[in-house]
């Protein structure tokens, strides 16, 4: 009785899937490092972090470039993450096992607090509303989600651009004077420096009706395994009502709702 002999893979095709899966490596490689830096990136950089020679690091940034996974800075020379990548990565954090844990989270906060609460992302050279929980109290702001604000006069945006170094700030805002929201707005960079060390100093940062007239922002940094703000919790109500709580009332269970989310996102890691 004959028996069927399997079919050998040719070494042609085996080298072809190696490539393949090199190939891959090389792009999720080029991608990380990108994703992971807080300003766009030389073509000579990326190559020595990479450990990727410079014709294979120029030819795959150009595939990136051309799938709209990355862009070009400005000035050409440099490579950061694209709206596209930016949305991917917005679209992992509203998976629902990971959302669910934040709103849950987010709800506590609320409670405790008595007024509207936000989870906010840096998305380009704005702010996006991500998640919201709305409080009860008959007087409240509306926000859509998906929302974007300015960085120079919201809470949340001064907490994102007091992370960054003066000429991403001055990259991010470009040139002053900044649009008017309200009389309190801050419209150039004398001012604005001075108040992005004081954030960096205090751990969280204050929007005094400086974008909405007669309302107040409290944002506190979500921080990720690098110790890098990559989210706000955001805290707002009519000025009258919030100021007859002390900055300390809200800032402890900001903070707190700031672990606790930082603590799921690293339980949800490490069990997968």
């Amino acid at each position: 009785m004959s028996q069927k002999l399997s079919r050998i893979t040719p070494p042609s095709e085996i080298f072809e899937e190696s490539a393949k899966s090199s190939m891959a490596e090389k792009v999720l490689l080029i991608l990380e490092t990108i994703a992971q830096s807080e300003f766009p990136l030389s073509l000579e950089t990326i190559s020595t972090s990479t450990h990727l020679a410079k014709p294979t690091a120029f030819r795959l940034l150009n595939t990136l470039v051309a799938q709209g996974f990355i862009e070009r800075d400005p000035n050409g020379r440099r490579f950061q993450p694209s709206a596209k990548l930016r949305i991917l990565g917005i679209n992992i954090l509203s998976v629902d096992s990971i959302r669910s844990q934040r709103v849950a989270v987010m709800k506590r906060l609320v409670e405790e607090i008595g007024e509207t609460c936000n989870f906010n992302i840096l998305d380009g050279n704005k702010v996006m509303y991500l998640d919201r929980v709305e409080t009860s109290a008959p007087i409240r702001l509306h926000v859509d989600l998906g929302m974007r604000v300015p960085l120079h006069c919201t809470a949340s945006g001064k907490l994102f651009l007091s992370g960054m170094t003066e000429l991403q700030v001055r990259r991010s805002l470009g040139n002053e004077p900044f649009e008017i929201y309200t009389d309190k707005t801050i419209t150039g960079y004398q001012k604005l420096f001075p108040e992005l060390e004081k954030i960096r100093q205090d751990g969280y940062a204050l929007d005094e009706s400086a974008f909405l007239e007669g309302f107040i922002g409290i944002a506190v940094p979500v921080m990720n395994s690098k110790q890098k703000t990559f989210a706000t919790i955001t805290a707002h109500g009519p000025a009258p009502r919030m100021q007859e709580k002390s900055i300390e009332f809200y800032i402890g269970p900001l903070q707190q709702a700031a672990r606790d989310i930082q603590n799921s996102l690293s339980e949800t890691s490490t069990s997968t």
